[in-house]
């Protein structure tokens, strides 16, 4: 697939961020922005703040008055992220948005690489690529989302190269502004994954470009990366009705690509589950079959020793991965409870950073 890239051009451009309680981190990624270089003479910063009650407010207000270029709009109801990141892009005036999240730090070239491909106009929309960094606790706890995520780079390359990137990184992701699609309230919905969605329903390419960099903590625990990851999967799920166009094969690549990388995934608690509980019932019917079984056995006890090895801190990594496995899929497991039984929320649940 080819498609035009121009390093020189340089459209105007609104960084969006909705904020919840991010004190510690918002001054740091505002200031981080201005030392792009990207001219920000062509910028203009969208903040909202979703009834913060920390010190999130009193930071904004106070950057605001310093910078000119940014707006800033501290809302009195909590609603979440969806409602606010609507709110925010009808205040947009620039021809691209970028949107991005309160701890997300960018590369300094970053912006200018996103924006390069919009000088071509089959691009609608641009992912950068996420670098996800381990703290000490972090990784004595046993995560492993770095190795996860290094994984899910080689997909959303492959992706990206055709055009047909299934899901933006949350964090460095952009898009021309009039391609921009509501995001529904009456539903929990990824945010993400469903605007990103929205451009590909319109037949518009969305890329991935690896050079423009943004960086991320991990969650500093298993236990923070588990309730993520419920959460995230069960929103995931709820986002569906809202793309089910896509669906169909008459969108060729981009359903296979929707069906192969999300959909399958999301659901490989259930199929694991099965093949683990045939597994055992055929077990006496057939010698391959148990030995499978046995496997299957193993695997789960090698989990359960890499849960105790990290619980004496203890780094051994095919353990950890194992465990980690394990408590991913089951985190997806409950994940597919809450959104069957609508006891999921699209209120913010931030994770500790």
């Amino acid at each position: 697939m080819i498609i035009h890239k121009d390093i020189h051009f340089e459209p105007t451009v609104s960084i969006i961020i909705s904020a919840y309680n991010e004190e510690k981190v918002i001054e740091n990624t505002i200031r981080n922005f201005m030392n792009s270089n990207y001219p920000m003479e062509k910028v203009e910063f969208i903040i909202g703040s979703d009834f913060s009650t920390d010190r999130t407010n009193e930071i904004m207000n106070r950057l605001s008055h310093k910078y000119s270029n940014i707006k800033f709009f501290p809302f009195s109801v909590q609603r979440g992220k969806g409602p606010v990141l609507n709110d925010l892009v009808k205040q947009a005036k620039n021809e691209i948005l970028i949107l991005s999240d309160a701890n997300t730090i960018f590369a300094e070239n970053s912006i200018k690489l996103l924006i390069k491909y919009y000088s071509d106009k089959s691009v609608g929309a641009v992912s950068g690529r996420l670098i996800l960094t381990d703290s000490e606790e972090s990784i004595n706890s046993g995560t492993q989302e770095t190795l996860y995520w290094n994984l899910e780079y080689f997909i959303k390359k492959a992706e990206g190269n055709l055009g047909i990137l299934i899901g933006a990184n949350g964090g460095i992701y952009s898009l021309r502004r009039e391609l921009y699609a509501k995001i529904p309230t009456e539903y929990p919905v990824m945010d993400d994954f469903f605007v990103i969605l929205k451009v590909l329903e319109k037949h518009k390419k969305v890329v991935y470009e690896e050079n423009a960099l943004a960086y991320e903590k991990t969650a500093p625990s298993i236990q923070s990366e588990l309730k993520r990851k419920v959460r995230n999967n069960s929103i995931d799920l709820s986002t569906i009705r809202g793309i089910k166009k896509l669906l169909s094969p008459t969108f060729g690549l981009v359903a296979f690509a929707l069906w192969s990388h999300k959909i399958l995934r999301w659901f490989s608690p259930i199929f694991l589950l099965l093949i683990f509980v045939l597994s055992g019932l055929l077990a006496y019917t057939n010698l391959y079959f148990l030995y499978f079984f046995v496997a299957e056995l193993i695997f789960l006890l090698a989990g359960i020793l890499g849960k105790l090895l990290s619980l004496l801190k203890i780094n051994s990594k095919i353990f950890l991965i194992i465990y980690y496995f394990i408590i991913t899929n089951y985190a997806m497991l409950i994940g597919i409870w809450k959104f069957m039984t609508n006891s999921h929320s699209a209120k913010w649940q931030s994770t500790a950073r």
